[in-house]
């Protein structure tokens, strides 16, 4: 069966898919297919979350794409009036396991961290359901909440064949290339979450009925779902609609701008920095905490964003930081430097520099070498102290110019610290 155990976040985790949302670091988009409230009670029922809708309540569903490769959010907005607000949101990740073709997962993201919080923390987690509106209008505009949109992104590709990447930079208006490739792998997200409930029911009723316990009426209902999915998309047969996936998956990576590499960093220059480093010379700090966390995805997002990690990663890792004045090395420029060490969401470790050009209006680049790994076991291996940081997390807005001034004043207040 395709539902499995929930992922519990934590209050930092829906902070950071807040500010995803917020910021447009991620695209919502609302799903007309799938806004139907037999296919939210069937999440509902079999997610295990003990906590059956009220029949007489509609939904409205969204998706966005997810960072981690195949998979994407589904989020249902329950409604007792379909024109006032939501009474209750549920939030699911649905992924595929080993590429396109493996086993469906489905997710159920538990928040109940909120029911400790008072009434205006529990406003603020409920906040989250009108952000996801607000970001799809930002994305798509208003006039998108409608049905057929499955034919009208059919149609540009059909119209345009060989020229997709073209047809859809003036589809998507004048934005950058980042938000168009975040909008065509939502989009990709859309044609997947169709596939995937077809998939998930058909399934559930003709695979693992006996199984599952599902009941003779309820699996009719189920298939009343599948052939109306059939039918409001165009008839358009089940591998269609995973090539039309697959089409604008390609397409948001067309569109994703490569990292800022530079500099490439000799051994030479390498060697120089850990001898330095050694000595005294060239002071590193540590970046603790859900600080060093949020910097990093920062980072991550304005120079390679591909690399980042979905919000419910239980990131373990290290960030350190030096601020160098003037060249202390042939080739190690001035600037702040950030190296950083984490587990991704395969499992792989990943280090890596950061170069934030110029002390006032910097450029965030990422370093080209191959000892950054020495370096960063080298800082593990000796003590290092911790920044003292002041004002609150990473904000948007001017974040590069922002983040130099509160990194160089941190690395001051402590290095004098020292003395």
């Amino acid at each position: 069966m395709s539902f499995d155990d929930p992922i519990y976040l934590d209050r930092t985790s829906l902070e950071l898919l807040m500010d995803d949302t917020d910021q447009h670091r991620i695209c919502w988009m609302y799903h007309d297919v799938l806004s139907d409230p037999k296919i939210a009670w069937m999440f509902d029922r079999y997610a295990g979350k003990g906590t059956p809708m009220r029949e007489a309540w509609t939904t409205m569903a969204w998706v966005a794409a997810a960072q981690q490769e195949d998979s994407f959010y589904l989020l249902f907005k329950w409604y007792a009036d379909f024109y006032g607000p939501p009474q209750r949101g549920d939030l699911y990740l649905v992924e595929r396991d080993q590429g396109p073709g493996g086993e469906l997962r489905v997710r159920y993201l538990n928040m109940d961290f909120q029911h400790k919080l008072g009434p205006q923390g529990r406003a603020w987690c409920a906040s989250f359901l009108g952000r996801v509106s607000q970001n799809a209008s930002g994305f798509f505009g208003e006039t998108d909440f409608e049905s057929n949109v499955v034919g009208k992104l059919i149609r540009v590709l059909e119209i345009n064949p060989g020229r997709e990447l073209e047809a859809f930079d003036r589809y998507l208006k004048s934005r950058d290339d980042l938000a168009k490739g975040q909008q065509c792998a939502t989009i990709g997200a859309y044609f997947q979450a169709v596939q995937a409930v077809g998939e998930i029911i058909y399934d559930m009723v003709v695979t693992d009925g006996g199984e599952t316990r599902v009941h003779h009426m309820h699996a009719r209902e189920l298939l009343e779902i599948l052939n109306r999915i059939s039918d409001e998309t165009t008839g358009a047969e089940d591998k269609r609609i995973g090539q039309t996936a697959e089409v604008f998956r390609e397409l948001s990576g067309a569109f994703l701008p490569p990292p800022l590499q530079a500099p490439h960093l000799s051994r030479t220059t390498g060697r120089a920095m850990m001898s330095r480093t050694e000595e005294g010379l060239l002071r590193w700090l540590r970046v603790g905490g859900n600080n060093g966390r949020r910097l990093l995805r920062e980072l991550y997002w304005r120079v390679a964003p591909d690399r980042v990690w979905d919000v419910f990663h239980r990131w373990q890792g290290e960030v350190f930081f030096t601020v160098v004045r003037r060249p202390i090395v042939r080739g190690m420029p001035r600037g702040v430097y950030l190296l950083a060490r984490f587990e991704d969401q395969t499992g792989m470790d990943v280090t890596d520099l950061f170069w934030l050009e110029n002390l006032s209006v910097a450029t965030i680049h990422l370093c080209e070498g191959e000892f950054f790994d020495e370096l960063m076991d080298q800082l593990l291996e000796g003590p290092v102290r911790d920044a003292a940081m002041a004002g609150g997390g990473w904000q948007a807005g001017d974040f590069t110019a922002r983040t130099i001034v509160r990194l160089k004043q941190a690395f001051d207040r402590t290095v004098r610290g020292l003395r």
